[in-house]
């Protein structure tokens, strides 16, 4: 079952809230774009108190643009707007923002705010603005997002941004970091070498993140797609197909997968999801989704419970599969393993890794499966909790005598291992050894075990 990643904000951070919402779910967000660094201390403390297995993940400001208005602002159709970060001293309506405008291409035409929802045509561009005129009546909210489409954002800044968040909060309690605009591995890479005991979370959000998305997935943890931004940047006719490419390619490498952005924007104002979002979620279900993140129906609306349990009770009856991958250009280490796991059917799988690439690679093959899983990796056994897959986690070292610890392992919990097999394949695979011995599938035999 498909799990709930819930945004914690300033209508959802006191005790009574995050109660309610640890009975349904144990993964938290906070995003780092909004709030102080204090406030995010203190709400991580209440989230330990309310649910003190919670996996908490911070969403890291990136270099996006924003709006730097504290204020409301009415923007009004057919008026044109400056928006920028460099002196401004005509007659137009002038909005600040935090950020550089990215490179982006020269025949911009329109562009928007608010992860797309409220769209501009451009009337001119500069260093450092944009003009454009408004194509609809709205409220321009703080802290809102800019979007030029087909945008290409400077990664080493984008690093640089990252560094220093990072080296702001080492005594923040989380357990994973959401990394906007990647457009690269390389950058996870970057992040990683500066954070190495937290989970990577890559949003796939941009053109250029698109066009990399399978580089971007090998080097990260996890996998969001925010598809508000990605709408924003590569149009809403290019969203529907742009969801299925790294839907696939993340699931091909086994990698856990977060559907992000208006999932249940209607519940803000209303008991019941539209019908529209029904279906979005029954499509996140269909391609592999493991969590489905809420945002402002759980961070800024008082009716964030109530959205949590109707989404939670929706889940239980929605189907999560992954449709069979038809060509697979994935090259696993040791396919020989993966390719004998796949051909099993339903005996259970027990998987010992030390890295915990081998759990990726056995999801990559048996997208839908489940597994015992023998680790003593911290980061591994965070990661686990974001998988929607069912995976039971016996948490002990793994050293150089893998075969002893497995005969062991199973006798010490044989009942559960063979509650519907008799049957159970157990695999052990090292990166580092190339041995047939540190490399092997055993079958264990429930009458092995029988005195």
């Amino acid at each position: 079952m498909m799990k709930i990643l819930v945004t914690i904000g300033p209508s959802s951070n006191d005790h009574s809230s995050l109660i309610e919402f640890s009975k349904k779910t144990k993964l938290f967000r906070l995003n780092g774009s909004h709030g102080t660094l204090d406030w995010h201390k203190a709400a991580i403390s209440s989230i330990r108190n309310a649910c003190p297995d919670a996996f908490i993940l911070m969403d890291i400001p990136g270099i996006k643009p924003r709006t730097d208005n504290v204020e409301k602002i009415s923007i009004f159709k057919g008026q044109e707007v400056f928006f920028g970060n460099v002196p401004y001293s005509g007659s137009h309506l002038s909005v600040g923002l935090t950020k550089d405008i990215p490179k982006h291409d020269k025949l911009l035409t329109n562009f928007s705010v608010n992860d797309g929802q409220f769209e501009f045509d451009c009337v001119s561009f500069g260093n450092g603005y944009v003009v454009g005129r408004s194509r609809s009546d709205f409220t321009l909210l703080p802290k809102k997002g800019l979007n030029l489409p087909k945008s290409i954002y400077d990664e080493r800044q984008q690093s640089e941004i990252y560094k220093k968040f990072i080296k702001n909060i080492p005594d923040m309690d989380i357990d994973g970091l959401g990394l906007s605009f990647v457009q690269t591995g390389e950058l996870v890479d970057h992040i990683r070498s500066v954070a190495p005991s937290l989970v990577l979370v890559s949003k796939i959000e941009n053109s250029e993140g698109l066009r990399n998305c399978i580089d971007i997935i090998k080097h990260s943890d996890a996998i969001m797609i925010d598809r508000g931004d990605l709408a924003a940047e590569i149009g809403l006719a290019n969203l529907y197909d742009a969801i299925e490419e790294i839907s696939h390619n993340t699931k091909a490498h086994g990698k856990p997968l977060i559907m992000a952005t208006e999932n249940l924007e209607t519940m803000l104002d209303r008991h019941v999801p539209s019908k529209s979002e029904v279906m979005s979620i029954a499509h996140s279900a269909s391609i592999g989704v493991d969590c489905i993140m809420l945002s402002e129906e759980t961070a800024t609306a008082v009716s964030g419970p109530k959205t949590v349990i109707w989404l939670s009770n929706f889940l239980q009856s929605c189907t999560r599969t992954n449709r069979p991958k038809t060509v697979s250009t994935i090259k696993n280490k040791f396919p020989v393993v993966w390719t004998t796991l796949s051909n099993l059917g339903q005996m259970p799988v027990l998987i010992m890794t030390k890295s915990g690439y081998a759990l990726f690679e056995y999801f990559s093959v048996m997208p839908e499966g489940e597994a015992v899983l023998v680790t003593d990796n911290p980061k591994l056994l965070k990661i686990c909790m974001v998988f929607a897959n069912n995976i039971h986690v016996i948490s002990r070292s793994v050293d150089d005598s893998p075969l002893d610890i497995l005969w062991e392992i199973v006798a010490c919990n044989k009942e559960k291992l063979f509650a519907q097999s008799n049957q159970l394949a157990a695999v052990y695979v090292s990166k580092y050894v190339s041995t047939a011995r540190a490399n092997s599938i055993t079958i264990f035999d429930k009458g092995d075990f029988e005195l």
